[in-house]
Formats: structure tokens, C-alpha cells, sequence
């Protein structure tokens, strides 16, 4: 048996860049991370790669097929971890954080997917993911209609909060102060805040402000709470 080096998939032919359906999805989720769902178009992409848009045709017919390619690429990366029946309240938390690390590699990921309806674009490691979750669910002694709906509100406030709270705090607009939306909706108060709000008034004095981590941590613990609920009510 040889015992040499594993030889590697050269990355440029004849001076040009080599294309792959993998190499075309990473680079548009690039492409959309940077500039956004909008801008991504065959010439753009063909740009950012360094290619001819006719070379991108030989492997997407077009921009549709392009954005099923950076899904299936994105769902790849995603590992579900080891996930212990017995520990049900640290499985979800450890659940929730791997989930949130992978959805903040490409924010506008989930975006993308709903508004140009990306269903069909499965990945065969999505469906194992996907089984995992279930089984570990059912396991810790919910019915399965009930785990089903507990893992659509996982994968909502996982998603959601990446979304509205996370990438902003990874790439914040130019016109965006974190710190800001993080004491929301306290810290739009104005300095002198009218008479007919004493409650926001009252909270901004005395309420302090989380940290992103804190509020996911919050978020999570009121999901678990849910589940042990169901729970205790199942037995």
C-alpha cells in the first residue's frame, strides 16, 4: 500500500482558476457575505472568482442554481454535536451554541434561503443532522409530534438570533452602535424622556444592560424551561 502524500485537486489549470459545484458555492456565499443576496449575479461571481460568466455556465445554468450550490455548501459545514439523553438541558444548551456558531459563519444564509425558497437544496448531512435532533428529542421523553415542534422553535430562535442580535454584532453597520441596540428598547430613550413612558423610564435607570452572550444564554433558558415543562407534564 503507498504510504506517499495524498495528492490534492490542483487549484488552477493553465493559469485559471479550477471550478468545482463545492469551490462556486463557497464563493458565493463569499460573494453575499460581503455584498449582500442582491448583488450576487453569473458576471459577479465570475468576477470574484476570476473566471468567464460562460465558464460558470458549464456547472450552474444560472443564478438559482448557483444560490442551491452555496446552500448545499453551507449546509455541509454544519456538525451536529454528541448529544446525551441523560443530560436532556445540557444537550439543548450544547445544541443551541453548536447551532449559533454555524449559522454566524453566514448570516445571510437563512435569508437567502427563505426569500428565493431554497427548500429543494438538501444536503444529505442536513437530513442526518436533522435525524439526530430528533432522535436525542424523543429520547429525553418527548412524543414525537411534540419533538417535532420543539426543534422548528430551536432552529427559529437560534436562526432569529443570529440574525437580528449576532450579525450585527460581527459586522455592525457603519450607522450602528451595538451597545445600543443591546439596551433596546431602554436605550432609545431620549435624555429627557416624556412624562407617558415611566416604565421604559424606569427600566432604563435601573435594568443592566446583557451582553449578546448573556442574552442568548437567556434565550436558551427560557427554551429549556419549555422542555422540562413538557416533560413534567408527560410522566
Amino acid at each position: 500500500m503507498s504510504t506517499g502524500p495524498t495528492r490534492k485537486r490542483p487549484t488552477h489549470r493553465g493559469g485559471r482558476p479550477t471550478l468545482t459545484r463545492e469551490g462556486i458555492g463557497r464563493a458565493a456565499l463569499e460573494l453575499v457575505a460581503r455584498d449582500g443576496g442582491a448583488e450576487l449575479t453569473m458576471r459577479s461571481l465570475a468576477a470574484h472568482l476570476g473566471v468567464s460568466p460562460r465558464a460558470l455556465y458549464n456547472y450552474a445554468a444560472d443564478r438559482r442554481a448557483v444560490l442551491e450550490l452555496a446552500a448545499l455548501a453551507w449546509q455541509s459545514d454544519w456538525r451536529v454535536p454528541p448529544l446525551d439523553p441523560a443530560r436532556p438541558a445540557d444537550g439543548v444548551r450544547e445544541l443551541c451554541a453548536a447551532m449559533r456558531a454555524w449559522y454566524r459563519l453566514h448570516p445571510r444564509a437563512v435569508t437567502i434561503a427563505v426569500d428565493e425558497n431554497l427548500t429543494a437544496a438538501v444536503h444529505p448531512r442536513t437530513l442526518r443532522n436533522n435525524e439526530a435532533i430528533l432522535t436525542f428529542l424523543v429520547a429525553i421523553g418527548l412524543d414525537p409530534a411534540t419533538a417535532n415542534r420543539i426543534f422548528r422553535e430551536l432552529v427559529l430562535r437560534v436562526a432569529a438570533f443570529v440574525r437580528l442580535n449576532d450579525a450585527w454584532h460581527d459586522a455592525p453597520p457603519a450607522d450602528l452602535d451595538p451597545p445600543t441596540w443591546d439596551g433596546a428598547p431602554a436605550a432609545w430613550l431620549p435624555t429627557d424622556p416624556p412624562a407617558d413612558l415611566p416604565t421604559t423610564t424606569r427600566i432604563a435607570a435601573a435594568a443592566p444592560v446583557d451582553s449578546v452572550d448573556e442574552q442568548f444564554a437567556f434565550t436558551i433558558d427560557l427554551l429549556v424551561q419549555n422542555i422540562e415543562t413538557l416533560l413534567r407534564r408527560a410522566r
